[in-house]
């Protein structure tokens, strides 16, 4: 009991604090519509959460206007700006309140002169007349727009869920482009998708993730009742009698319910620790390629066999057939009768947190980047090129999550791809003799979303600054003295219950070996 004691107590003295904060953010994380609207200054951050170099992915792309303007968007929302990049003119008058509410993943000019904007809350329309951007509503409830691509006088828009066309902006009518079930496809789904929804609740719809906020609260309870417990008695010599005898009160309520929710929720809490743990490198890589079935009656067991897997698409006007990535890789899909989706023998690698850029070069040739780098792709060759160092690359089915180079963006010119943003570094030139235009002051003040925070907070990203590269293991270790604390706290509760019971057992024999007539004293 002493051992336990020990291995109980410090760890959790040390690391409470810190399940506090994995709660609260975790809680944060797990309702992003609700908190959405809530900015956090950057200033209240470390430095280097602050905007430099049009880092931190502020910007994904641009699209070239008439009038010699273009506009830019990501992070940061829309601004229109010259095609030099020294003025800048703020484009996000009709999104909803917050800097979440303005991050755009995709932007196209239709071919008469439309101008829309896919974002995390759905497709936009951009009314020049009123100068403001109007929702155009998706047969989805929470439709995420990833990308958008005109052909043959269609808008193709695609969702994490589903592809949809538009044959008109005017008077928006969607229709679904069905998308067969891959060939090869195994109906298994990835062991970090199921640990991913396993871990928020997610699993099981709003019930599931109310469950985890259980979850979040107990912890936020056990931690401050064990800290009230170890502190209290030092702190209540000093009071008076009568609130000392409160203050001893109120801790014995508290160790009796701390004791119960721990010995009680342990199997969840324990859930909830393991699988956190497999959702960060460097447990995370290797169970990024494993694949198991999804399990009955969630959210995994869907219908539709490319559930929150689509990512990004190109047309390939040449061969009349969209170019699809998506969480499990690179599929084609034909645009006319055939429709049977195939996987491409030679794929470019791509980060497991997911592709950024995804456009043509060439007739023949794709610009392919995440955060593992920049690639040129050929898919009828099977040839990929590290654009940055010109070298060949071997396929991968699976980038590395973090790469030489984290490729957060890119800038097209009339000519093609002229710079690429760094997520860390910022714009980088990729044609000598470009100019990295200068981030103006008002861009730099963009406010961070209060769940991107909760997410640098969640993942022990914000502790970089203290930890360096070391930071990835943050999260394993944290998980790893939980699960100590976790497991040397119930066995505590267990052998002090079997000894309260044996108590009382042996109590109750006692009495019951009193003779009749005979008065007890017990």
């Amino acid at each position: 009991m002493k051992t336990l004691r020990k291995y109980h107590k410090w760890p959790s003295l040390i690391i409470g604090a810190f399940l506090i904060l994995f709660s609260v953010s975790g809680i944060i994380m797990n309702h992003r519509p609700f908190f959405s609207p809530v900015n956090v200054t950057r200033s209240l951050l470390p430095p280097v959460y602050r905007y430099n170099n049009w880092n931190l992915a502020a910007v994904k792309g641009n699209i070239r206007l008439e009038n010699n303007s273009q506009l830019i968007y990501g992070n940061i929302g829309i601004w229109a700006c010259d095609s030099v990049f020294s003025r800048f003119t703020d484009l996000n008058q009709g999104f909803g309140k917050g800097i979440d509410q303005r991050k755009v993943f995709t932007m196209l000019q239709t071919s008469d002169h439309q101008l829309l904007a896919g974002t995390l809350s759905g497709l936009w329309k951009f009314e020049r007349k009123q100068n403001l951007w109007v929702n155009l509503r998706l047969p989805e409830r929470n439709p995420r727009v990833v990308k958008l691509a005109e052909y043959n006088g269609q808008v193709y828009i695609m969702t994490r869920d589903h592809i949809y066309t538009m044959a008109s902006v005017g008077n928006p009518v969607f229709s679904l482009f069905p998308l067969s079930v891959a060939e090869g496809a195994d109906g298994k789904t990835g062991l970090f998708n199921t640990l991913w929804v396993l871990h928020s609740g997610e699993m099981i719809g709003l019930a599931g993730k109310l469950l985890v906020d259980l979850v979040g609260f107990v912890l936020i309870f056990i931690s401050l009742s064990g800290f009230f417990y170890t502190f209290l008695p030092k702190f209540a010599k000093r009071t008076s009698q009568g609130l000392r005898q409160k203050l001893q009160r109120a801790n014995r309520i508290s160790i009796k319910w701390h004791n119960l929710t721990g010995g009680y929720g342990i199997v969840i809490l324990i859930i909830t620790v393991v699988s956190g743990m497999f959702l960060r490198p460097p447990l995370l890589i290797p169970i990024a390629g494993t694949r198991v079935a999804p399990v009955p009656g969630t959210i995994l067991d869907n219908k539709n066999p490319w559930h929150d897997k689509l990512r990004d698409f190109v047309i390939d006007s040449a061969n009349n057939r969209l170019i699809i990535s998506t969480s499990e890789g690179f599929y084609e899909s034909g645009l006319g009768n055939d429709r049977r989706c195939r996987p491409f023998r030679v794929q470019p690698p791509v980060s497991v947190m997911g592709i950024t850029v995804f456009e043509h070069l060439d007739r023949n040739t794709l610009l392919v980047g995440s955060f593992s780098g920049l690639y040129r792709w050929n898919p009828e060759l099977g040839e990929i090129t590290d654009v940055i160092t010109g070298s060949n690359t071997i396929s991968e089915s699976d980038g590395n999550p973090f790469g030489a180079t984290a490729v957060s963006g890119i800038i097209s010119g009339s000519n093609g791809p002229q710079s690429f943003l760094d997520y860390d570094g910022g714009w980088v030139p990729l044609i000598p003799g470009i100019q990295v235009p200068e981030m103006p002051v008002e861009i730099r003040k963009s406010p961070m979303s209060l769940w991107n925070v909760a997410l640098e907070v969640h993942t022990g990203r914000i502790f970089s600054v203290i930890l360096g590269d070391f930071y990835i293991l943050y999260v394993p270790m944290m998980g790893i003295i939980t699960l100590v604390i976790l497991i040397t706290g119930f066995l505590l509760w267990y052998k002090q219950l079997k000894r309260k019971k044996k108590k009382i057992k042996t109590q109750n024999h006692e009495n019951h070996q009193i003779e009749p007539g005979t008065k007890s004293t017990v």
